[in-house]
């Protein structure tokens, strides 16, 4: 990458406000280092700005905060064999897959991505060596493996640890290595044939033993879960983020078990929720548009077929009792492609009904806040760190103008310009 003068203006038609709730026409983003000094009126810049700054006209686009994706394995290769893949390809091919991924993704427009379970040997280098400056990604937040029980869900690509105290000395070697989230596995998954993801993997106790120590070194703490029982011990244990948070029935027969007390005390805690619906909504266009097959059915839930319907009436009352959604693709699952975090956005319009401007809220600002970033990107305003992407149209009017950008800075550096990239 070229060097570039420590003062960079960047001029779009469309540029998001503070609140990302409405656009600041004809507005400029002037940028010093990699911070954002002020947000002005193009027509109130120095007529002699050109000799202090350089100047960007991006056009006619949409200039909104980078977005943020809650949920990523950068190393899943989000093929139909994604789960042979992560069991059989060795560290060097599995770290080459991530190298590609990251780029894909920052390219896209996805410039802060929380990456909720990889092998440390890849996770941590790849970081490693975009911090560096070695190779093009996003600002990555990283859980490394994630935490099961032994042959529990995703156990090919986690640390297995079954006792209490096993759990507790594998979030501590998580942080040693340098996590900062600690991802559990709460549940059992659709990924893995040993895990049943209709019943808990571990019980409150262990649970809330994970929190407290996570707690104790600063770090955030994340679970899946996909049953109900699986989702009120992660409420009664604290965890900070419920990933996916479906309510499956411990019975194979039955269908869903929504606890409306269990969903309250979500909210009062102020536990978030990861729906992963936007990676649903592209596995369900990649059959129905393009006859690809989708994820092999997980034996637990195939004896009793549930409607997508009744997932999302269940998040949107979960929506209307105040709980918080992050916007997260798990990213390297089947069809969930790492430069496609724009369907999380895409899935709130068209599934659950949101306006379009609060799904581009939760993709920037909301998520950032979700993921603990909330003071230093999410937001197009002086003192925050210049993540920025356009994007042609106007995803206000259309949410699918959202999609991969066609201009990309990153910590106020262009790495790419009208489609043209620069890294």
């Amino acid at each position: 990458m070229t060097d570039q003068p420590d003062r960079r203006v960047f001029i779009a038609s469309r540029v998001a406000n503070e609140a990302v709730d409405g656009w600041l026409v004809d507005h400029a983003v002037v940028v010093e280092g990699d911070r954002i000094a002020s947000v002005v009126p193009k027509s109130s810049l120095p007529t002699d700005i050109k000799n202090t700054a350089t100047v960007f006209d991006l056009g006619d686009v949409s200039l909104l905060p980078g977005l943020i994706d809650a949920h990523c394995h950068m190393h899943c290769s989000a093929t139909i064999d994604a789960q042979e893949r992560a069991m059989t390809e060795d560290v060097p091919r599995l770290t080459m897959r991530a190298v590609t991924a990251m780029r894909k993704a920052l390219l896209a427009g996805t410039t802060t991505i929380r990456d909720l379970g990889t092998r440390n040997e890849v996770a941590f280098p790849v970081r490693d060596a975009v911090q560096s400056g070695v190779i093009p990604g996003p600002r990555m937040l990283l859980a490394g493996t994630p935490i099961t029980i032994t042959a529990g869900h995703c156990w090919f690509f986690g640390t297995e640890a079954d006792s209490t105290e096993d759990v507790i000395t594998a979030v501590r070697t998580q942080v040693r290595l340098g996590a900062n989230v600690i991802k559990m596995m709460a549940t059992g998954g659709m990924f893995t044939p040993t895990a049943n993801p209709r019943r808990p993997q571990y019980p409150v106790e262990t649970l809330a033993a994970a929190v407290s120590e996570a707690e104790r070194m600063g770090v955030q703490i994340v679970a899946h879960t996909l049953s109900a029982n699986g989702v009120q011990n992660c409420v009664e244990a604290g965890i900070h983020n419920l990933i996916h948070a479906r309510w499956y029935d411990m019975d194979p027969d039955a269908e869903l078990d929504y606890r409306p007390d269990v969903v309250k005390r979500m909210a009062d805690q102020g536990q978030w929720v990861d729906p992963t619906i936007g990676h649903q909504l592209l596995g369900e266009e990649a059959k129905t548009q393009h006859g690809l097959a989708g994820a092999p059915i997980h034996w637990a839930v195939s004896a009793k077929e549930i409607p997508n319907s009744a997932h999302l009436e269940l998040l949107n009352r979960m929506d209307e009792a105040g709980v918080r959604f992050t916007a997260g693709l798990d990213m390297g699952m089947v069809h969930a492609y790492h430069d496609l975090s724009a369907a999380n956005a895409w899935a709130f319009v068209e599934w659950l009904g949101w306006s379009p401007w609060r799904a581009i809220y939760t993709a920037t600002a909301g998520t950032a806040e979700g993921v603990r970033v909330g003071d230093i990107v999410g937001r197009i305003k002086p003192g925050m760190i210049a993540d920025l992407a356009a994007f042609d149209g106007d995803p206000a009017q259309n949410i699918r103008h959202l999609n991969i950008a066609s201009s990309v800075i990153q910590n106020g550096v262009p790495v790419k310009l009208d489609n043209r990239n620069l890294v």
